[in-house]
């Protein structure tokens, strides 16, 4: 209560100074700045709940883009898309290479779409993109409710990779620019709990038609257009950012987007806490693009520190592919049925659930706790746990042992909802320049997706009794590459908890040591603190 107080009187301070010396002497800040989280979000309830509105895109795609990977142990899919005979049972199966190419292939269509989809995200607006996505999602979806053979859903997925290449510069993008400073660690984590609660909804559907009629498969591929409808409703409702509005210099647009964001609020003036979003927006700029004329793109493949920003801002993104992702939730039913779970739909539904409820824990300790700390040891307990997992591949299945196997895997989902799943998709847009933050998202997401075409395409043929055969061994592993991966993380990732853009852009400029950024004040801190104490002499 005494840090919140103190917060509130350095901004007061600043804002009385502020007026007595004139406009553009002195950085603006928000009228605002100093109230503590849960203020915020009572306050600006609405901005919160329009934020929340936009994670629902999460929900979408984390159902839509789940279903393959989950689906492929029903009965009635492998019946139907079998092209193979198990070598062990001789029974019909479905062949390794087809299910690593429909994971593989997502991503690399991800990977392309990234050429344009910065471009489109600057030039025509966030909303664009997210259109962009509605559009390939849908589309993936049709072609899957009409597939008559594998080939036919490798198109959907290549098509589904469109909407996941857009995803970064559109969503995610939308909604750092909308959130404050004091929950924009839970807004962006918000997603995250979305895409569960679609992995959650999914796993009960094929639950339900592993009961009911596992036979009528693409009952599963119909349900997916009620994502569709649901996501709508935001999209029709959202405005543009004010953010991208002030990048343009449409300052009355960014106005009137941001007083429907913000709604009426006691107290709020428009043309100050706008100003603030120009200053930042200006300021990026400026900074960004130092030495480098006019171009982003130059600004950032030229600029050290750019770059660095750039890699730093994909490190927690990649490390949810090195640490199991593709094994954990891609291949869940899939690996449990291979290593004899009884139900496997069943244990991937434990699983799910124990997901949300981390996700929904994550929404204090992402704020709480830091990014930098949880990255650092929410990896260091995955990997634990992936190396666990490996060691059960050496005793003989029994049911005791697949009740391990659930057990264990729901574990690492607990400590992965707490730690990469919201940070790896907060660093992709905290980390960045905001000026160049679409274009530093699509880098980051490029390199994340390049490995997971490795990852993804591999994990069956590890998995799978038709190659290596691996079976529960693969932990030994991902959780040997987790341990490796832990290194860059401990030397590169800083911590960002509540900071400013434009505190994160002066502590980066500075090349101020990851591991000090949380300790390192700011000039802008230092000065408003030095008014304050000058003004209590």
């Amino acid at each position: 209560m005494a840090k919140s107080l103190k917060n509130v009187d350095i901004v007061q301070a600043e804002h009385e100074h502020d007026e007595k010396k004139g406009a553009g002497d002195a950085a603006p800040t928000s009228a605002f700045a100093g109230l503590t989280r849960a203020q915020c979000v009572r306050k600006f309830w609405r901005l919160y709940i329009t934020g929340l509105g936009v994670s629902l895109a999460g929900m979408y795609a984390g159902y839509a883009n789940s279903v393959i990977g989950s689906i492929i142990a029903n009965e009635g899919f492998i019946e139907y898309f079998a092209t193979v005979k198990d070598p062990q049972t001789g029974k019909p199966a479905l062949n390794s290479q087809h299910i690593s190419l429909w994971a593989a292939c997502y991503f690399v269509t991800s990977i392309l779409i990234q050429t344009i989809a910065p471009v489109t995200a600057d030039k025509f607006g966030r909303k664009f993109n997210m259109w962009g996505v509605t559009f390939f999602l849908t589309l993936s979806i049709v072609i899957q409710v009409i597939a008559p053979n594998w080939w036919t859903l490798l198109i959907a997925r290549l098509v589904a990779g469109c909407a996941g290449g857009m995803m970064g510069t559109s969503v995610m993008v939308y909604m750092s620019e909308v959130a404050l400073p004091q929950f924009r660690g839970a807004l962006l984590g918000s997603f995250s709990l979305a895409f569960a609660l679609g992995q959650v909804f999914l796993a009960i559907a094929l639950k339900v038609l592993e009961e009911t009629n596992p036979m009528a498969f693409r009952h599963i591929f119909y349900s997916e257009f009620v994502f569709t409808g649901l996501w709508l409703f935001p999209m029709l409702y959202l405005p543009e950012t004010p953010s991208w509005y002030a990048s343009k210099g449409r300052h009355e647009e960014g106005k009137k987007a941001l007083k429907r964001l913000v709604g009426n609020v006691e107290g709020y003036d428009i043309d100050r806490e706008y100003s603030v979003i120009q200053y930042e927006m200006d300021e990026s700029s400026a900074t960004a693009k130092s030495g480098n004329e006019n171009s982003d793109w130059k600004a950032l493949f030229t600029s050290k520190i750019n770059m660095k920003r750039a890699v730093i801002s994909t490190l927690p993104f990649t490390f949810q592919n090195v640490v199991g992702v593709p094994l954990m939730f891609g291949y869940t039913t899939y690996f449990f049925q291979l290593a004899g779970v009884s139900d496997p739909f069943l244990g991937n539904m434990v699983k799910q659930m124990v997901l949300v409820v981390g996700i929904i824990i994550s929404f204090y300790t992402v704020d709480k706790v830091g990014r930098r700390t949880l990255v650092i040891g929410g990896g260091a307990a995955m990997a634990t746990i992936c190396l666990i997992v490996g060691g059960l591949g050496f005793i003989k299945q029994t049911s005791a042992s697949g009740m391990a196997l659930v057990a264990l895997c729901s574990l690492w989902a607990f400590v992965y909802a707490n730690t990469l799943a919201p940070i790896g998709w907060i660093s992709l847009v905290e980390i960045s320049s905001p000026s160049l933050r679409a274009k530093t998202t699509s880098i980051a997401v490029t390199i994340q997706y390049a490995t997971g075409i490795l990852f993804n395409y591999t994990v069956p043929l590890m998995l799978s009794n038709q190659n290596a055969g691996w079976g529960q061994k693969i932990g030994l592993f991902f959780g040997g590459i987790t341990l490796v991966y832990l290194i860059p993380c401990i030397l590169m990732f800083p911590e960002t908890k509540g900071r400013t853009y434009h505190e994160l852009d002066e502590l980066f400029e500075r090349r101020v040591s990851a591991w000090k950024f949380a300790s390192t004040k700011t000039s802008h801190q230092e000065d408003l603190e030095a008014k304050v104490s000058g003004e209590k002499v």
